[in-house]
């Protein structure tokens, strides 16, 4: 007897009850879809991605390999449901985690190294501006910058009670995908700031990202290491001296070059010779601070306070500014051995793939990546549909197109990288099929939405052919294609 069916009701699949849940999941508010730090000055998390290292243990600082969870994650630090109430959700000591657990609370451990803190040198009015990177831009309630005060210890952890806010920018927009940070894609929301005059030297800028609550309303919280040089003044800082566990033998040689890399070659030289009591960082570096700083005619080795750099006994307080201009420089251990001038790596510029767009099956095919300018690079590829055999990591890529029953478009993009950032470009490659034979022309009714498929019935989509594998209803504006369920089609 056959049962009786059910007058109005329609009974859908289980599996397809599932897929629009899953549906409705994906389109519902979620943290996992908004995410944010900032990139100027450089947040903790985003200079440890950049530097790398953090996963392999090969980093130089121990705040990156403890927080290497986070780092890789370094657009998701957030707190849902705040509207404002930052200080409730982030308590003092926890700021730079967000008021998180697990690796998100290491980028609060005054114990840990970071990364070298990005230079600020604002203008006589104290004015600059700051700039945030959106990996999925939305549209904000408000950015809140804040920096450290003169009162902060930097031995113990940031409270609420250490910042001064330096700039609240509210606006509404959201910023386009338009640049790449730390393996992301990214759109930048710039931010104006006022740095107070008593503001110089080493601080931590800290962030806050309030996002409109009709959009969603969640924060994000970022801590930036930043050394901030006075407005207007005549020694330029040219770089951090931070030679923390760099222990030296009696006699051992140490040399502060300093040098015109474009034209390779020395400007000054420096020497000092570590005698009895010097082995320790903070006392030849001190001891090297103090002979520069008698003889030379263009740098001085020290901290900058009201425009007179003074040698601090440190391993990592010093500096190396610059009269009048920014110098490169480097520091030489040694018995004698010296070497020769380092040469600038250059960050990559605008990417272009030359090459086919179209070609037969069979035919050779040469793409070329090629950046506007960089050094040292490195090309990475990427294939969809894969084509094997391919070597991925070379500027050109030499290939014979596959032989094929149907027209087939490959997706390729190369990443073009090296220390100083990345840069992408992507190139669409259409491959004919085999026409040497004959291909057999492709049967069947043509897919089509709103109607109700049996087991074992063969469609026609975008030239293809498929099987249905269970009866179900293709419902109208779901979405859904043969092509994007497998669970129900088969393709032959």
């Amino acid at each position: 007897m056959t049962a009786p069916r059910t007058a109005g009701k329609l009974v859908l699949p289980v599996l397809a009850l599932s897929q629009i849940a899953a549906s409705l999941m994906a389109i519902a508010p979620s943290t996992a879809s908004a995410h944010g730090s900032m990139s100027f000055p450089v947040s903790r998390e985003v200079a440890c991605k950049l530097e790398g290292g953090h996963w392999s243990g090969s980093s130089k600082f121990s705040g990156c390999k403890a927080a290497a969870t986070a780092v890789d994650d370094w657009t998701a630090n957030v707190q849902a449901k705040s509207d404002g109430n930052h200080q409730q959700l982030v308590p003092n000591g926890k700021l730079c985690g967000g008021g998180k657990a697990g690796s998100w609370a290491e980028l609060d451990n005054p114990k840990h190294s970071w990364p070298t803190a990005t230079v600020l040198t604002p203008g006589a009015d104290g004015k600059m501006t700051f700039r945030y990177a959106q990996s999925a831009p939305h549209y904000s309630k408000y950015f809140e910058v804040f920096i450290s005060k003169d009162s902060y210890d930097p031995a113990r952890p940031l409270t609420w009670n250490d910042l001064v806010s330096i700039g609240k920018d509210q606006r509404r927009d959201k910023p386009e995908l338009s640049g790449e940070l730390a393996s992301r894609k990214v759109g930048y929301t710039d931010i104006a700031v006022t740095l107070p005059a008593w503001a110089t030297g080493k601080r931590v800028v800290y962030t806050v990202w309030q996002r409109a609550p009709d959009d969603n309303d969640e924060a994000f919280y970022s801590c930036s290491d930043v050394d901030v040089a006075s407005a207007n003044v005549q020694w330029k800082h040219s770089g951090e001296i931070n030679k923390r566990d760099v222990v030296l033998n009696q006699g051992m040689k140490v040399t502060l070059r300093v040098f015109d890399r474009a034209r390779g070659s020395d400007v000054e030289r420096h020497e000092i010779v570590v005698a009895a009591g010097q082995q320790q960082p903070e006392k030849w570096v001190y001891a090297l601070a103090q002979q520069v700083n008698q003889k030379s005619r263009i740098v001085k080795l020290g901290k900058l306070v009201n425009n007179e750099v003074k040698p601090l006994e440190s391993a990592t307080d010093n500096a190396v500014y610059g009269l009048n201009k920014a110098y490169n420089f480097e520091i030489e251990t040694s018995m004698g051995e010296i070497k020769p001038p380092p040469v600038d790596e250059i960050a990559p510029g605008k990417v272009t793939v030359s090459g086919k767009t179209e070609a037969k099956a069979g035919e050779a095919v040469s793409l070329n990546a090629q950046a506007a300018s960089g050094s040292n690079l490195k090309y990475l590829w990427t294939v969809s549909p894969n084509i094997a055999g391919l070597p991925l990591n070379t500027a050109t890529l030499n290939f014979k197109a596959p032989t094929l029953k149907q027209d087939t478009a490959y997706n390729f993009q190369v990443k073009v990288s090296n220390s100083k950032g990345e840069q992408t470009a992507a190139h669409a490659l259409t491959v004919k099929a085999d026409d040497s034979g004959t291909t057999p022309p492709v049967e069947g009714e043509a897919w089509k939405e709103g109607a109700s498929y049996k087991a074992g019935q063969v469609v026609v989509f975008e030239g293809k052919q498929y099987r249905c594998l269970q009866p179900h209803t293709a419902w109208a504006g779901s979405g859904w294609t043969p092509a994007s369920q497998p669970a129900l089609w088969a393709l032959i």
